[in-house]
């Protein structure tokens, strides 16, 4: 991978988001031998101890703010990514070129080809015809013709490539457009993106480099898995709390190899036996 992209990921100081943190530098340092920027959104207390693994093991953690409260005092998780932007375009180093923003729960399979341009994963579920993206959009003053011209390449998603040259006024307006919309849901901070995207005149090019798993003994098919979904059998859901993140990384799951849950599966075995050797 060339110097001048930077992986960044979004990350908050709980157990949760340490666990797939970890996974996640481990996946980067080996598969595309890249060091990431983990920014860790703090909630008044030191950090996770993951984290601290993380820079025994050589990982770029920086501490950030929370950004999860919007303008209107609402709590909201996905701000933090907009956060994480707004931090990264601050800390990219005169090589940077591309901020590629990326949250913790994704792995790499191997190299993607990212672009040299403004791009995003396409996520077919998105939809700016509803209200609440109207109604955040008049408050953002963007005529709905403007986005009915763009909104098939709106609807993208994490992997984001942002040219360090526009990261941090788009990070700014991400997050004045999470904050227009009326109480909103997970998927609108993607929503947001976009309405920014047009805010500032920007075009969006969608990838199609990821594969997840919501069906996850399908056959491996992307440079990245971005593990979002789950089942009864594996989801990243069932290591949420301080006493269950322990169990992640000895999984009592079997995949097929080749398919999505065993890649996910062997990355994490993997990582466990990296990990351990800073704890002998």
């Amino acid at each position: 991978m060339t110097d001048n992209y930077r992986i960044v990921v979004s990350a908050e100081n709980n157990p949760y988001l340490a666990w797939q943190a970890k996974l996640f530098y481990f996946s980067c340092i080996t598969r595309l031998k890249h060091t990431p920027t983990i920014i860790v959104h703090e909630r008044g207390s030191e950090w996770h101890p993951d984290f601290d693994d993380l820079v025994k093991a050589g990982a770029i953690v920086r501490s950030a703010p929370s950004y999860r409260v919007t303008a209107h005092g609402d709590d909201y998780v996905p701000r933090n990514t907009a956060g994480t932007l707004l931090h990264a375009a601050q800390t990219c180093a005169e090589q940077d070129e591309f901020i590629v923003l990326c949250d913790p729960d994704m792995i790499f399979v191997r190299q993607p080809e990212f672009l040299k341009s403004l791009s995003g994963e396409h996520y077919g579920y998105m939809n700016y015809d509803r209200e609440p993206v109207a109604i955040a959009a008049e408050k953002m003053g963007i005529a709905l013709k403007l986005i009915d011209s763009q909104k098939a390449e709106l609807s993208c998603g994490v992997p984001y490539v942002i040219p360090v040259a526009d990261a941090y006024r788009l990070a700014e307006v991400w997050l004045e457009a999470i904050d227009a919309f009326p109480p909103r849901q997970w998927e609108d901070s993607m929503h947001a993106f976009g309405l920014a995207v047009v805010k500032l005149g920007l075009k969006v090019t969608l990838t199609h480099i990821m594969s997840h798993n919501y069906w996850p003994d399908e056959m491996l098919y992307g440079d990245i898995i971005h593990y979002c979904y789950g089942d009864d059998s594996w989801s990243k859901r069932h290591y949420f709390t301080e006493d269950k993140v322990r169990r992640v990384w000895t999984p009592t799951v079997e995949a097929k190899r080749g398919t999505i849950l065993g890649e996910i599966l062997s990355q994490i075995q993997e990582a466990r036996d990296f990990y351990s050797s800073f704890h002998q």
